[in-house]
């Protein structure tokens, strides 16, 4: 079938709806055809609108495209594909297919073609969208788009006009797009157009705008971001480098070349364009490479290439709207290019729209001038465009300052008419600014005014120049990042001698001018080297020689670069001359005079330092040669001239004269000298030096006349404050006159000349910057002792060590520097410095007294005294010394002390004593002091109890020697103390700032020694220590201390006094943990629990250290029954203390021991190692303690220590007896008693028989005669004859006397009877009978042993009968085989309770009987299961196992061993040190005899663990 009918066949089928088919048909047909048939194309629009209606749209498309790429003029193919993707509203593909089409006409030249389908595509883009493809086709419309040559000749269709609203340029703000009309003009009235440029000008600029703020707001927040310029840079950098900034350069220049743009506009367009490349300089580093290939840019009516034949399914994008690459970024170089050419451009059409002042400041500063004389035309340009400027009025008056003609304004010209000139007499009496008040910018046009009319004076009065300086340095502050501006200020400061403000201006220039160096990627070079010798120059005179080695580099720098700079060369011999270098420094300024300076005046002055350089290298004859041609000079000068600015150089002429003549030293020459120093003061009045040299004549006048020299450096001093010789005079002789506020005045002064007072104030001496040393070291010495004398000890710390810069080998001030590093705290770094003095100068006993005296502040005392002994080795019979050492030792007495090493601190006390002694015999003038020593370390020696007689009879001695008027008591010789502290007292009854606390050591010692003394004497004490104590009050009522002392005398006799005292004392100082501590103390005697913990727990947090309060606590604790809490807070005490707070030890070791005060279940007897050991140092340091000694008795005797046990309670009968001669109270005989029947039982028990019973008959003497009173009833009166009759009874038995003994049991029995017992204890009765029956079982013999039967069976008799009755009697039954006894008695054992057995049988006595019977029984099973039966019934003791295991052992049953003993159950704490040695033995020998190795491991633990076991191996 032919091609032709293929296609009607095709059609017929399409007609006919048979799609399928007509597909089908289509398909075959295609395989036969080749790109080139012509019925190709039609075959596939068929097949193509076949597959549509089969809803195959992807098929039809490709199908299409096909056909249209083949046939591009087949409209059937673009009317099918275009409805095609209408349809599916694809409407991205249906621009596309247009912009396709349009590429087309463009190409064939159809321009009504192309025209009309960019209308279309318009329209669709306007309606579909996106916004950015929309604008990417309105960008072809601009005049540089090959659109427009191509479609301009066009007339545009009738009736299209729609109007286009002209923006307004430049928009209020670029934070919001512009926005198109909603219905857009035709394409032929879009081309080219104004308003449409100025829309997409407006929107890049937005873009650009959003984009930057998005972009610098986002990096801001990312890590390391660093500061928000650096962010922005890099921002913008990239930004306007990029596509957004490339279409916005190109919309400028479009907007600015437009025919129709108005001419304000185009000048704000190139405004806009030059902060574009402005920026883009700032950007962009040097070093940004250039893209090789540059964009294309298609000129005049050029076309691009015909669209190449497109493989595939869909349409390439056209070149007409392909999206140009990324542009080229342009180099450093070529937009500052731009912008300089831009900024020039402005200058040159004189713009002055907004905005173009900064192009004309941009090439102001780009200048590259080698001093501060710009261009003055240029600076006249700018004026005059810009007349409201800040820097118009600076360069108004920078023309004015250095005498250049002024700016004038077209304004201005132009009203010169008609302005009235004044004359010239009423412009020369008239001061700009004064007589009516007038603005800066309209004294400035007065002062062009006066240039124009000829009025205008030459020279500036000072009067105007500080006008000008005020005016320009207020303009700076809007001018801050101008180069010129601070150029021009640097060099007017360094002029005006204003060197402070002359290094800031030009650091500050210099600083700028790097940045604009960076910013635009070139070296200004001339004006660097300018702004480094005005720098150079100021910081010369900048407070000397502080920054001469910066002025150095940079002036080094300078003549390197320009060797004939002058004002540098000048500069640099300055330094030399500073440096004492007078021969480099002649060198430089012989230079200037040789080089023949342009300058007359630098050329003279270059002269004078030449002459001042031979001076003051010797050769004074030359010197003064050439110093009197440079005075005539001046003179001849000044009197040509009359100006001001000679005076200055004149005096200082006349005055190196007058130096030079001083220094030939003869008659005549210093009678000239005197005579030229009058002569440098005539000249310039204010001249400081030639004060300071004619004091310094007036000295060596004969006499001298120290009133005038006086009066001359005060005048030098207060005219300059560098004069350092006359500074050094004055705070001299005002500190001789202790005049130390002049002296810190002085000091301060010389500091601010040599810039460096705030120093001790923390600035920049002290810092790392200002570490310098200063020429003045001497003013920071007397700064420091002044500083001292003020007690300011860290200031003065400062300023040593600054003065230490300037002389680091002065040991004096090394010393002053370790004293007030020691006074403000800091020790260790006083004694450093204290140590480096020592090392320059060994023989500074100062500094070995100093290092002693800090030793004591810090409690090394041994180290102090160490070093005292030195000074007094070089320096003898100082007072000072032995005062400071007699003060160590007594610290180191208390020290030793309270640690309980009482030989050491007897013989520090008496060490002190001695050098208080030593002191007393030099009749120095130290007696109050002197006596207070002897007083404290007497007051603590009573405490010792010991006494050298040597030494107490040389105080005495001296204390009649010293007391003429005989106030000291001596009916009270005994302690030393009282007589100190009385005497001491008497010596400052006329002092009334020390005599109180005289008063208050008084009333302590009295206090003290109440303690020691009868009761009617004790009240004495007590009477007058208060009265004391209240006479001190009576002098000073605020001093917290005395209340204190008043409230521990009165707490006795008057608690409501005490109180009151405490409360007082508190108001004054709540701080004190003291005084909180003894009220807690009163309030707890007086059975107010809840106030005393109060105050204890305020004491506590207040001093937290503070143990007295923690004991206070333990003994509320105690109080309220909460011991464990008790015993806590005791240890916590001790530990505070260090065991110097012996009540802590002394209530801990009562409440230890208190549980072994019971009968039933006492605690292990390992607790008691650490009691008797507190005891021990208690009894040690108190041995006069009746109730301790009694308590170690009984801690002793417990542990078995009996010989101790012995010794404490002979201590405790030896002091209450005594007690006892002298009081006669019942409590302590009472006391007696007890320490008597203890002493007694002790002593039986360590085999003492008679001792013990002299002991028992003497407490039995005692307790018949004792009457009941108080607390001391009857029934404990009987229990004590119990047993003292019961130990004579024991003791007559031991000693072989039965008689007595059997009489003595008959007695106790007797009194046994009479005593009740409470329900569940054991009787007395019982006790007596079991100790009886066990006597006569021991005496023997039918009739005894019956005896002691018959006694026990009548104690069996009760209800309850004891278990130790029990048992004894089973014992005696077994011993007799009385088989109904024993039968009796182990019914009885049996029947009782596990509870029972607990409680009154602590030794498991029932159970070693028990298993005795049944061994003599041979019933091993019982005894067995009866241990085992125990083990059950108390699984907590320890004991039934080791029986058990003891009777396996000896059984042969040596596996069963280890399994009851190894491991022990968790519940088991092995306490007992002998029961851990037992368990260990019994294991080691169930595996020795098992054969295991092992086992002898065992048994030598058991070995080391108690050795005091006799037979640890059975």
């Amino acid at each position: 079938m032919s091609t032709k009918k293929a296609l009607k066949s095709i059609r017929g089928l399409i007609e006919n709806g048979d799609y399928q088919a007509a597909v089908y048909e289509a398909t075959e047909c295609l395989k036969g055809l080749s790109g080139k048939d012509e019925e190709a194309a039609g075959i596939l629009v068929f097949r193509g609108l076949a597959l549509t209606h089969l809803d195959r749209k992807d098929e039809a498309e490709k199908c299409y495209i096909h056909a249209y790429k083949l046939q591009p003029d087949n409209k059937l193919a673009t009317v099918g594909l275009r409805k095609l993707y209408e349809k599916e509203k694809q409407w991205d593909k249906v621009a596309r297919f247009l912009e396709v089409i349009v590429q087309r006409a463009y190409d064939d030249g159809d321009a009504d073609a192309c025209l009309a389908t960019l209308q279309e595509l318009l329209e669709l883009r306007h309606q579909h969208g996106p916004e950015t493809d929309l604008y990417n086709l309105l960008h072809l419309f601009l005049p540089s788009s090959p659109l427009v040559p191509f479609l301009q000749s066009l007339p545009p269709p009738a009736g299209s006009f729609t109007p286009f609203p002209m923006p307004i340029y430049p928009p209020k703000s670029f934070a919001v797009l512009p926005t198109l009309p909603k219905t857009l003009p035709h394409v032929s009235h879009l081309l080219s157009s104004l308003p449409l440029l100025l829309n997409l000008l407006i929107r890049s600029q937005g873009l650009v705008h959003q984009t930057v703020e998005a972009q610098v707001k986002a990096g801001r927040t990312r890590l390391g971001a660093g500061p928000e310029k650096e962010v922005r840079k890099n921002v913008e950098g990239q930004v306007l480098g990029g596509k957004l900034g490339s279409d916005l350069v190109t919309l400028l220049r479009e907007v600015g070349s437009h025919a129709g743009v108005e001419e304000s506009v185009r000048r704000d367009v190139e405004v806009k364009e030059f902060e574009y490349w402005r920026k883009l300089v700032g950007c962009l580093s040097e070093d940004t490479p250039a893209k090789d290939a540059k964009p294309s840019k298609a000129k005049g009516k050029s076309r691009p290439a015909p669209l190449p034949p497109v493989s595939g399914d869909a349409f390439a994008v056209p070149p007409l709207f392909a999206l140009s690459d990324e542009p080229v970024q342009p180099t450093k170089a070529e937009a500052l290019s731009r912008a300089d050419g831009l900024a020039k451009g402005f200058i040159l059409l004189a713009v002055a729209n907004q905005g173009a002042e900064e192009a004309w400041t941009w090439v102001i500063e780009g200048t590259d001038e080698p001093s501060i004389f710009y261009d003055l035309e240029l600076l006249h340009k700018f004026a005059t465009a810009f007349p409201e400027s800040p820097m118009t009025d600076f360069i108004d008056d920078y023309c004015r300052w250095f005498k250049l003609p002024l700016p004038q304004s077209e304004e201005e010209e132009g009203a010169a008419s008609e302005t009235p000139v004044p004359e010239p007499e009423t412009q020369k009496k008239r001061r700009w600014g004064r007589g009516k008040k007038i603005n800066a910018r309209e004294r400035r046009k007065l002062r062009r005014v006066a240039q124009r009319a000829g009025t205008l004076n030459e020279d500036v009065d000072q009067e105007e120049r500080d006008e000008l300086v005020a005016s320009m340095t207020k303009l700076l502050e809007k001018l801050q990042r101008s180069v010129f501006v601070h150029r021009v200020m640097a060099r007017i400061s360094t002029q005006e001698e204003d060197w402070a403000n002359a290094v800031a201006f030009a650091e500050r220039a210099r600083i700028l001018l790097k940045e604009s160096e960076a910013e635009r990627g070139v070296s200004f070079s001339k004006a660097r080297l300018s702004l480094d010798t005005n720098l150079g120059v100021a910081l010369v005179p900048y407070f000397p020689p502080k920054h001469h080695s910066r002025a150095t580099r940079l002036l080094n720098g300078v003549l390197n670069v320009e060797p004939s700079n002058a004002e540098a060369r000048f500069a640099r011999g300055q330094i030399c001359q500073t440096a004492l270098k007078w021969s480099q420094a002649r060198e430089y300024f012989q230079t200037i005079v040789d080089g023949g300076a342009t300058d007359a005046g630098q050329l003279v002055a270059a002269k004078e330092e030449v002459a001042w350089c031979l001076v003051n290298e010797g050769r004074l004859e030359q010197g003064r040669t050439v110093l009197e041609e440079v005075v005539e000079l001046r003179d001849s000068r000044w009197e040509e001239t009359h100006k001001d600015d000679e005076a200055f150089p004149r005096a200082r002429a006349w005055y190196r004269l007058g130096q030079t003549e001083w220094m030939i030293g003869d008659d005549e020459s210093r009678s000239h000298a005197e005579d030229w120093f009058m002569a440098s003061i005539r000249a310039l009045p204010t001249f400081a030096p030639a004060y300071t040299s004619l004091g310094v004549a007036y000295l060596a006048a004969t006499p001298p006349d120290d009133e005038r020299a006086l009066k001359c450096f005060q005048k030098a001093f207060e005219l300059d404050a560098t004069e350092v010789e006359a500074a050094q005079r004055l705070a001299k002789g005002y500190a001789d006159d202790d005049e130390w506020a002049l002296v810190r005045l002085v000091a301060n002064r010389v500091m601010e000349g040599e810039g460096g007072v705030e120093g001790v104030k923390g600035g920049d001496v002290t810092g790392a910057k200002g570490r310098l040393a200063p020429r003045n070291g001497w003013a920071w010495k007397a700064l420091g002792s002044t500083e001292m004398h003020y007690r300011n000890y860290a200031k003065a710390a400062q300023a040593f060590q600054i003065a230490l810069r300037t002389d680091p080998d002065d040991s004096t001030t090394w010393i002053q520097l370790g004293e007030s590093y020691a006074k403000c705290g800091r020790q260790m770094a006083g004694l450093k410095a204290l140590e480096k003095a020592l090392e320059i100068d060994p023989s500074a006993w100062i500094a070995w007294y100093d290092i002693g005296d800090i030793h004591a502040q810090l409690g090394s005392f041994e180290v102090a005294i160490e070093a005292f002994e030195k000074v007094t080795a070089s320096m003898t019979g100082e007072v000072g010394v032995m005062a400071k050492m007699s003060e160590a030792y007594l610290s180191l007495g208390r020290e030793a002390l309270s640690a309980g090493y009482r030989e050491r601190s007897r013989r520090a006390f008496l060490h002190a004593i001695e050098l208080a002694c030593n002191v007393l015999e030099t009749r120095s003038g130290h007696r109050p002091w002197a006596w207070k020593v002897i007083g404290d370390a007497a007051f603590e020696l009573d405490h010792i109890a010991e006494d050298d007689c040597q030494v107490m009879e040389r105080v005495l001695e001296l204390l009649v020697e010293d007391d003429n008027d005989k106030r000291a008591p001596y009916h009270l010789a005994r302690w030393i103390s009282v007589f100190a502290f009385t005497y001491r007292a008497w010596l400052l009854k006329n002092e009334p700032r020390v005599v109180t606390m005289a008063l208050y050591d008084l009333g302590t010692a009295l206090h003290a020694l109440s303690r020691h003394v009868s009761v009617e004497d004790k009240k004495t004490c007590i009477k007058t220590a208060i009265g004391h104590v209240r006479n001190a009050l009576d002098r000073d009522a605020g001093d917290e201390r005395l209340w204190n002392a008043l409230a521990v005398l009165c707490e006795e006799g008057g608690e409501e006094v005490a109180q009151h005292a405490f409360v007082v004392s508190l108001e004054l100082y709540t701080k004190d943990p003291i005084v909180w501590t003894n009220l807690g103390y009163l309030y707890f005697r007086l059975a107010d629990v809840d106030l005393a913990s109060q105050c204890f727990l305020r004491a506590q947090i207040t001093d937290p250290d503070y143990a007295r309060a923690w004991l206070g606590q333990g003994l509320i604790a105690v109080q309220q029954g909460d011991k464990p809490q008790a015993q806590a807070l005791f240890a916590h005490a001790v530990t505070l203390s260090a065991g110097s707070l012996l009540e802590a030890d002394l209530a801990s070791a009562s409440l230890a021991f208190e549980p072994f005060l019971r009968s039933t279940n006492p605690p292990p007897l390992s607790i008691l190692h650490s009691t008797a050991f507190a005891l021990r140092h208690y009894v040690h340091q108190r041995p006069e303690d009746s109730s301790a000694n009694n308590l170690f008795g009984l801690v002793c005797e417990r542990l078995g220590l009996i010989d101790e046990s012995m010794s404490a309670f002979e201590s405790a009968t030896r002091i209450l007896e005594h007690e006892f001669e002298v009081t006669e109270s019942p409590e302590v005989e009472q006391k007696y008693l007890v320490a008597l029947v203890n002493l007694g039982r002790v002593k039986l028990v360590s085999r003492q028989y008679e001792s013990a019973l002299k002991s028992y008959s003497d407490a039995l003497e005692l307790a018949t005669s004792q009457p009941a009173s108080g607390s001391w009833i009857d029934a404990e009166l009987v229990k004590i004859r119990i047993q003292c009759l019961v130990g004579q009874a024991l003791s007559h038995s031991w000693l072989g006397d039965p008689d007595q003994s059997l009489s003595a049991f008959e007695r106790a029995m007797s009194e046994a009877e009479t005593c009740s017992t409470e329900a569940g204890e054991i009787s007395l009765k019982e006790i007596v009978a079991v100790l009886l029956a066990r006597t006569l079982w021991g005496l023997g013999g039918e009739e005894a042993r019956e005896a002691a039967k018959s006694h026990l069976l009548e104690c069996l008799s009760s209800e309850t009968p004891a278990i130790s009755v029990v048992t004894t009697l089973l014992a005696i039954a077994l011993v007799s085989a009385d088989e109904d006894l024993i039968e009796a008695c182990i019914s009885e054992l049996s029947s009782l309770t596990s509870d029972r057995l607990k409680a009154d049988d602590p030794k498991d006595t029932v159970t070693d009987i028990m298993v005795s019977h049944g061994l003599l029984q041979s019933d091993i099973d019982g005894t067995k299961q009866l241990l085992d039966k125990r083990i059950h019934q108390d699984p907590s003791s320890l004991q039934p196992r080791i029986r058990l295991a003891k009777l396996l052992l000896s059984l042969g049953e040596l596996d069963q061993v280890p399994l009851l003993l190894e491991p022990l159950p968790g519940y088991l704490a092995v306490e007992s040190s002998v029961d851990q040695s037992e368990i260990l033995r019994l294991l080691g020998l169930s595996k020795i005899r098992n054969g295991e190795t092992s086992g002898s491991i065992n048994v030598q633990k058991a070995s080391f663990i108690a050795p005091w076991v006799e037979r640890v191996i059975a």
